[in-house]
């Protein structure tokens, strides 16, 4: 029998959801999770009450018809407010305890809004928001201050015990249409929005940035709520594949291409295939042409984005110093032991040991006695080091710390004379884009500190062209390749469309993971030991240990950086085929 594969996250949401529907036939199409990225037990449950109560074809049809709107997602959490009150009225004579879950619910929401940070309610929708707030003052019995339209909505999201999934459907249909303006009927004949990047929370844009989420529908990219922002699929969409506006808007926002035409054009032909084959390539140092007029729109606020984070980066290493500077001193010590232990010295000439044969002659000819090799003192280090780093919108609320961690990596590699090299990775408008933060040749890192996120990760096309990359810059030294990742590929562009360009398998979940998982076994199967820096939700261990196997380290505080990059080090060490 063929079983579809879950996370323990995942698994655990769905338990809830058969258990409280009594039945274990159907698939979820949606599943909640709370804000550390765990099952939430308590609307997992309204889930499946409602597969208990409600014709679920139905309500599905319902969100089919409204996922064409840029507001999805927000619509999505509005309806399953609505059904919760609704199925909570059938269900409280046969199971009174949910009286009690539901305070419990109300009581974990107001500790998570009092626990969020500023860059987490920049990803609220507002609407939402104040919606949930509300709803769980009014279960609490708490006075909630709020304006007349916000109140009307709430009591309409009141959705009755006695209703029906059409009668719930006609409620929402109504709230869409009295309070958001959306006519679902509008939107099914052709109002779908464009496979293009939905992912950068920047000024100028038209449409909403992505937000935190509590409704994932099933195949939505995964993220957690705490260090990780979600990007989620509209279902049944269309998808625009990208032409030359985008590939000029990536040079214009990233910079120029640092390969000649005719490079490039190689290296798309030999990545670009497969589920990546309506996909492209861009790789830049970060040098942009002058702007011919000020940028405007979508390029100024990426440009200006980029500007503030360096600022932030900058900042954060300011204030960080005294820690910063000593997991410098540190790792930079531990690494030179380390590579001393792995490594072997480099020979060099003396009047004893092991006799050079070519040299031989100058013992008698010159009287020169130091035609012997003997153990010398200096140790070869045969190996260069590549950072890679994960720069999508997931990444957004933790991006001083990533930029740290490449700094504290690349100074520590830099103080003993191991090259070292820094790369970015996301994708923009189906672009992949890889940027030089740094090359083997550079001796400053300042320019690390212009990492910024935005945009999606197909981790599997990056790891893919980085290889090919490194495969034509070798020479005989080993290659590290360490990746400072949170494991979760996710990607606007479909894996497989069909030929009029509708989405029929998105990149995310099982797809994505097992195509990074083929990229990496790839690169070591070329010769560049791969392993990860692990910063990320405990939800997607799995996936690191499935892509990674067990070449990672988990960090979950700067001040562990040390520790950590040593033991990934010398785990990778382990695996190379060196003399010693």
């Amino acid at each position: 029998m063929i079983k579809r594969q879950y996370s323990g996250n995942e698994r655990r949401a769905r338990n809830y959801i058969w258990n409280a529907a009594g039945r274990y036939d159907f698939e979820p199409s949606f599943l909640a999770f709370s804000p550390d990225g765990s099952p939430d037990m308590y609307y997992n449950l309204v889930i499946g009450l409602a597969y208990k109560w409600l014709d679920m074809e139905v309500i599905q049809e319902c969100i089919k018809g409204y996922s064409a709107s840029r507001s999805a997602e927000e619509f999505d959490d509005l309806f399953w407010l609505g059904l919760e009150n609704c199925v909570y009225e059938k269900e409280i004579g046969e199971r009174p305890v949910l009286e009690k879950l539901r305070r419990e619910k109300a009581e974990a929401w107001f500790k998570s809004a009092a626990d969020m940070s500023r860059q987490q309610m920049e990803m609220q929708s507002m609407t939402v928001y104040e919606q949930q707030m509300i709803r769980w003052s009014k279960v609490l019995g708490r006075f909630c201050h709020a304006g007349g339209r916000s109140l009307a909505l709430a009591g309409r999201l009141l959705f009755s015990g006695s209703l029906d999934a059409e009668g719930a459907v006609g409620e929402m249909t109504g709230i869409l249409r009295d309070f958001f303006r959306t006519n679902i009927s509008w939107l099914k004949e052709g109002g779908e929005r464009k496979g293009i990047l939905f992912a950068l929370s920047l000024p100028g844009l038209p449409w909403k940035a992505p937000r935190q989420r509590l409704f994932l529908r099933t195949g939505d990219g995964r993220g957690d709520l705490d260090t990780n922002v979600r990007l989620g699929h509209t279902m049944n969409r269309r998808v625009r594949l990208p032409s030359g506006p985008d590939m000029d808007f990536v040079r214009a926002a990233f910079g120029e291409p640092s390969l000649p035409e005719r490079e490039m054009t190689a290296l798309e032909e030999d990545c670009c295939r497969d589920l990546h084959a309506a996909c492209r390539l861009h790789v830049t140092d970060g040098v942009r042409k002058e702007q011919g007029r000020e940028a405007f729109g979508e390029l100024s606020g990426i440009l200006k984005r980029a500007a503030d984070q360096e600022k932030v980066n900058r900042r954060f290493v300011s204030d960080n110093a005294l820690l910063i500077h000593e997991s410098i001193r540190e790792l930079s010590a531990r690494l030179d032991l380390l590579f001393a232990e792995y490594f072997r010295r480099m020979p060099e000439r003396g009047r004893s040991g092991s006799l050079i044969p070519e040299k031989a002659y100058r013992l008698k000819v010159f009287r020169d006695p130091s035609v012997f090799y003997r153990e010398g003192t200096l140790t070869e280090r045969n190996v260069e080091v590549t950072l890679l780093l994960d720069a999508s919108m997931s990444r957004m609320n933790v991006q001083e710390i990533i930029a740290s961690e490449a700094y504290i990596m690349a100074e520590s590699l830099e103080k003993i004379h191991i090259p070292v090299r820094v790369l970015t990775f996301r994708t923009i408008r189906g672009i992949t884009v890889l940027e030089r933060l740094r090359n083997t040749k550079e001796k400053s890192n300042g320019r690390i500190f212009r990492f910024f996120s935005g945009g999606w990760n197909r981790d599997g096309l990056a790891f893919r062209a980085l290889g090919s990359l490194l495969e034509a810059e070798r020479g005989e030294k080993e290659q590290l390749l360490i990746v400072l990742t949170d494991a979760c590929p996710n990607d606007d562009m479909p894996a497989l469309m069909d030929p009029s360009g509708r989405a029929l398998k998105e990149y995310e979940g099982v797809t994505a993971v097992s195509d990074t998982e083929k990229a990496v076994h790839d690169l070591r199967k070329a010769g560049i030991r791969t392993a990860a820096v692990f910063f990320g939700s405990v939800s997607h261990l799995e996936n690191v240990q499935q892509i990674y196997g067990k070449e990672y380290v988990r960090i979950r505080k700067l001040n562990r950086i040390a520790d950590a990059a040593q033991d990934l080090i010398r785990m990778t060490l382990q695996e190379m085929t060196l003399q010693i």
